[in-house]
């Protein structure tokens, strides 16, 4: 998110605490926004079900229906967000701009294929009504459409364009979700998947229209962005292992005793995926945080340091320039661990009195409140591996991440304790990240000047093979050229 950054300079350009808090808010509204909106759809959603003393078992479904799609859209796209966004800027620094538009509609075609293939036979064993099955479908479709459109209007730095169009599609969906209700007394679930597909709809054409006006060019190789695949393999992992890390645990708890079937067609548990939503909130903090840090402080010595290595630098301003960087990365670091910690004891005191939790759901918030507060202090640490293209040390970290998250929750769902995993298995991470970091920090110089291949062996994979015959008998050529 590297364009938030000439805004947030902009905003902190006096140092005044006036100023820091339009940052943090700005911040805030860019990273935690569409997410909020979404919350605040549903949250109206529900309410509008009470107050329109629907049936239990319409709200039932509706809460399974946005949960699935919610979930497994993000499941079947999170392998291709970090690679994604790494093809995007290596086009655009590049200049070969004319690549993006092409591989937007490719990754359209490959998630809406499998993704789209798989709702058919998950709700084809269903026994809910067709209208409801069509409109839940179609919203899962939606959502796995913004996520990867979402991640072309950042390429663009367009931010503010992401929260508007979410506002405009949300406010759309709550205005006929109430014409619905209030007018023409419809409330069933699939009414209000109805009203939420059209405007998400809004939303994806609003997208799309952005996306065109800068990209406007389209030579049709719509494949050519799967070669980094072969080429960065392992953003491919740490994207798919982070999202499974974040879901796996409750897809193994819906197989527990706390299982409940909704409609003979969603595996859930409300009494643990309930608190376990209200813990995700409560990293939020760090994760603005983050951004406004690295954007105001770290990156300016991030830039110089580089530019220095590549400039005609003595060896004295370098080591100067590389030690100045890692103490505000540490310094940064630090204040966040301090300012997350500080909303963690938050959301445990007062989260519990305010919050609809049973005393069950209590004790599960609270562990697995402090088991995302090692998670965040972990990803902040994969982030910031990435910067410094680690990519082996964040696949290390994340895959170590998930693969604990997934074994221990196996083992406390036995013996009916739940949320602990989140608890150890982010303690885990944390530890291996921290670790991570000390040791490439301590070894930069060799990970710097020593690590990179001396000479690049170029050589034409399966994948990228395959995607050039299929650009040969698209008529474009199967010629693909990278640079290392």
């Amino acid at each position: 998110m590297a364009g938030i950054g000439f805004q947030l300079k902009h905003l902190f350009k006096d140092n005044s605490f006036f100023w820091g808090i339009k940052a943090f808010a700005f911040s805030s509204i860019v990273i935690a926004g569409p997410m909020i909106l979404c919350i605040l759809l549903i949250t109206l959603s529900q309410f509008f079900l009470e107050l329109m003393y629907t049936p239990y078992y319409e709200k039932e479904i509706f809460l399974g229906g946005t949960l699935y799609s919610f979930v497994f859209s993000q499941l079947l796209t999170g392998g291709f967000t970090m690679l994604l966004s790494r093809y995007l800027a290596d086009q655009i620094y590049a200049d070969k701009e004319e690549n993006i538009l092409a591989s937007l509609y490719g990754i359209l075609a490959i998630c809406l294929s499998l993704g789209g293939l798989a709702g058919i036979v998950f709700y084809s064993f269903s026994p809910l009504s067709i209208v409801f099955k069509v409109s839940s479908y179609f919203f899962y479709l939606e959502l796995m459409m913004i996520w990867l459109l979402s991640i072309y209007i950042s390429a663009l730095k367009k931010y503010l364009q992401i929260i508007m169009g979410f506002v405009i599609g949300v406010v759309l969906s709550a205005v006929l979700i109430w014409f619905s209700f209030m007018w023409l007394n419809i409330n069933t679930a699939a009414s209000i998947f109805v009203c939420m597909d059209i405007g998400f709809f809004v939303i994806i054409m609003l997208f799309f229209r952005s996306i065109k006006e800068h990209f406007p060019k389209n030579n049709q190789r719509y494949f050519d962005f799967l070669t980094y695949i072969e080429k960065y393999p392992s953003l491919f992992l740490i994207g798919l292992f982070y999202t499974l890390g974040l879901y796996g645990h409750s897809f193994i708890i819906w197989g527990s005793g706390l299982r409940t079937f909704v409609g003979d067609t969603f595996a859930m548990s409300i009494i643990y995926d309930t608190p376990v939503f209200y813990a995700y909130l409560t990293i939020l903090p760090a994760m603005v945080m983050f951004v406004v840090s690295v954007e105001t402080s770290f990156y300016e010595k991030y830039k110089n340091f580089y530019s220095l290595l590549m400039g005609r630098s003595s060896l004295n301003e370098i080591k100067d320039a590389q030690a100045k960087m890692f103490n505000v990365l540490s310094r940064e670091f630090a204040f966040i661990m301090e300012f997350q910690l500080f909303f963690t004891i938050c959301a445990i005191s007062l989260g519990t009195r305010l919050l609809p939790l049973s005393n069950d759901q209590v004790d599960i918030f609270n562990i697995v409140t402090v088991g995302n507060y090692f998670f965040i202090m972990m990803f902040i640490i994969i982030q910031i591996l990435l910067y410094f293209d680690d990519r082996k040390g964040a696949l290390f970290v994340i895959s170590s991440y998930c693969v604990s998250s997934l074994l221990i929750t196996v083992i406390t769902a036995s013996i009916e304790s739940y949320g602990v995993s989140c608890f150890f298995a982010g303690f885990i991470g944390l530890i291996l990240a921290l670790s991570r970091i000390s040791h490439f920090s301590k070894n930069f110089g060799y990970y710097t000047f020593c690590s990179q291949p001396i000479m690049v062996k170029e050589e034409k994979l399966v994948i990228t093979r395959f995607i050039d015959k299929l650009n040969l008998l698209n008529g474009v050529g199967g010629k693909y050229e990278t640079k290392e």
